[in-house]
């Protein structure tokens, strides 16, 4: 038989896993045994000697190179192509589909792109994604709510100074409340007017010693025990099955079938259930090869709960307050106290008589506290128990004379 020069035609696949396909266009001599031959690879006056005697002798295929005006591997009227069952491997074939199906295995389509479909007369057997793009999940920050806690104590001291703020080493008289105070109004310690301290009037400064810490304080709560969470789950491939019921025994041979075939991109493949190996495939079914899985996955991501550091910042306050009399009714000076800091207060008028103190308004003030936790965790992954391992036949020859 003469040989002619034929351009091995091959589509852009994407391919799940290790692939046998050749990754270029090139120039090859007709197989004498190919999977399709077409016209212009068959002699159209074949030879009477040597060539009408390999005529008969149809090899792998049964290829009767004598009908040079039809395709000797079409079958059911052209409906149909014959193609060989699957022989040899380190797995027994028979464990492989006896007959191929036509996989077309090509980019996801895009949310509003037209969905892959089989071609007419034939029906959808699988529809298998591979190439999964599942990141972990995006948690949302873990926030945490304040610190909370009780202020009961008062301080420790109150003193009437013979100086201003400014100054120091200078006189003072106690000012604290009854043993017992619980900072309502008292006339304790009392100065009149014009009390003299040493030559100096007594009544120039009140200095407050630093208000205690909390009795009680409790850690803070996170906002949410659990943060949200975004997922994203996309298959860059798919894979789309469709057979077609055709008469296995017109091909006329145990060792063919008779099976639809859509052409490229279409490839005729072999399947079995389970992820395996291209050493696995059949020897004759190796020229590409594709695991596929459900749309659905198996998925447990999400994020470590929320957890609060330790407390910062929060103390107690609270106001003391000043007055003309005895009975409180006549305040003449307040300041602020907080937890940690002596307050001193400069007397407006100095001399002047001190009849009465209250500290009021005594209160916890929250802290803050670091957040932790939220991290990602889990994977989402293939259903391995429901993936299906396709081996696919050598792809058709395209005549470019």
């Amino acid at each position: 038989m003469k040989k002619t020069m034929a351009l091995l035609f091959t589509v852009g696949f994407v391919v799940v896993g290790a692939c046998s396909a050749p990754e270029e266009f090139g120039l090859v001599e007709c197989n004498p045994d190919p999977f399709a031959v077409y016209n212009r690879c068959v002699d159209p006056e074949p030879d009477a000697g040597t060539d009408a005697a390999d005529a008969g002798d149809d090899g792998d295929l049964g290829l009767d190179a004598t009908a040079s005006n039809e395709d000797p591997t079409s079958c059911q009227g052209g409906a149909g192509r014959c193609v060989p069952v699957p022989e040899g491997g380190e797995q027994q074939a028979g464990l492989w589909s006896k007959e191929p199906i036509a996989l077309l295995v090509a980019t996801t389509p895009k949310k509003g792109d037209p969905p892959l479909v089989c071609p007419p007369g034939m029906v959808e057997q699988f529809r298998l994604h591979a190439d999964l793009d599942a990141p972990p999940a995006e948690c949302e920050p873990c926030e945490c709510g304040p610190s909370s806690g009780t202020c009961t104590e008062l301080p420790a001291s109150i003193e009437v100074r013979a100086g201003t703020c400014a100054e120091s080493g200078v006189m003072s008289v106690p000012f604290d409340g009854p043993a017992g105070w619980d900072g309502s109004c008292t006339s304790a310690n009392a100065l009149p007017a014009g009390a003299d301290c040493g030559g100096e009037p007594c009544a120039q400064s009140v200095v407050v010693s630093a208000l205690p810490g909390p009795t009680t304080e409790e850690p803070c709560q996170p906002v949410k025990a659990t943060p949200d969470f975004t997922t994203k789950t996309e298959w860059k491939t798919a894979m789309l099955g469709c057979t077609a019921n055709l008469d296995d025994d017109s091909c006329n041979s145990t060792k063919k079938s008779c099976v639809a075939d859509p052409g490229l991109p279409y490839l005729q493949c072999v399947h079995r259930e389970g992820t395996f190996s291209p050493e696995d495939c059949p020897m004759n079914y190796r020229f590409a090869w594709y695991v596929g899985s459900p749309e659905d996955v198996i998925d447990d991501r999400g994020c470590e709960d929320c957890a609060c550091g330790p407390p910062e910042g929060g103390g107690c306050k609270a106001s003391i307050r000043l007055y003309n009399d005895e009975a409180c009714t006549s305040q003449f000076e307040q300041g602020g106290l907080a937890s940690g800091y002596e307050k001193c207060i400069n007397v407006v008028t100095p001399g002047r008589a001190i009849g009465a103190k209250a500290i009021t308004d005594l209160e916890y003030v929250p802290g803050a506290c670091a957040s932790g936790g939220g991290t990602p965790r889990g994977l989402a992954a293939e259903d391995a128990s429901r993936a299906v391992t396709f081996c696919c036949l050598y792809s058709l020859y395209i005549d470019i004379q």
